[in-house]
């Protein structure tokens, strides 16, 4: 079958199985799994394909899609034996600020707090299931209906490691994409109050989070101008 070029797409998967071109960086996935760091953060200029890799990474590790393991059999990453014993082996959060964009703190947060909401509805067999006690279901209701407050939101993904890996046994891979998108639209305005949550967000879903496995994080901002990292090495 003849390649065709998929312009503007950022899911792997979407350009694997359309047999659309593809430069394979699945080597990536090995430099994740070898680094002596849990928390890589990829700083890279827009159009550079940072989506396009965190979507190869979450289709790589996700558990709850084992049949993705076919998308790398032409890849090199298929050649690395010990590493391809990773896949589809960890829950996967796997979160987006792309659309995070507002003139205000008060819609910036109600996206965001979508955006969390998501997440906690895509594991929705938490809620249902006797891992997470009842106290525990009360908060995973709040935030899954929005009604969470803003320090309940900052701790949710930490929350949320933690109940998939007393469900699966196994600990977590947190992938976060454009996580600077929000600071963007915050500068000269709402600035400290978008830094101060994303700070806590961040650290508490990174930081001695004995739960988690790798995280990876994308943006275009250069470190060394953010205080948002002060809390994570």
């Amino acid at each position: 079958m003849k390649r065709k070029l998929s312009i503007g797409a950022s899911d792997f998967r979407n350009i694997i199985e359309a047999n659309a071109y593809f430069v394979d960086k699945s080597l990536l996935i090995k430099e994740v799994i070898e680094a002596s760091g849990d928390i890589l953060l990829l700083p890279r200029p827009r159009r550079f394909g940072k989506t396009m890799n965190l979507s190869m990474l979450r289709y790589f590790f996700d558990l709850s899609m084992p049949e993705n393991k076919k998308l790398y059999k032409d890849l090199k990453i298929w050649q690395e034996k010990e590493i391809m014993q990773h896949c589809c082996r960890y829950p996967v959060i796997f979160m987006s600020f792309k659309d995070v964009k507002a003139n205000s703190w008060e819609e910036t947060f109600d996206y965001i707090k979508i955006e969390i909401a998501k997440i906690f509805e895509e594991h929705y067999y938490l809620y249902e299931s006797d891992i997470i006690r009842d106290f525990e279901k009360k908060y995973f209701y709040k935030v899954l209906t929005r009604e969470a407050n803003k320090s309940e939101f900052a701790t949710s993904i930490n929350k949320l490691s933690e109940y998939l890996y007393r469900y699966h046994k196994e600990r977590v891979v947190i992938l976060i994409d454009e996580y600077d998108t929000p600071i963007h639209s915050a500068y000269g305005e709402f600035y400290d109050d978008v830094i101060s949550f994303m700070r806590n967000l961040l650290s508490g879903a990174y930081k001695d989070n004995s739960y988690l496995y790798k995280g990876v994080i994308t943006g275009i901002l250069r470190v060394s101008k953010e205080s948002i990292f002060s809390g994570l090495n």
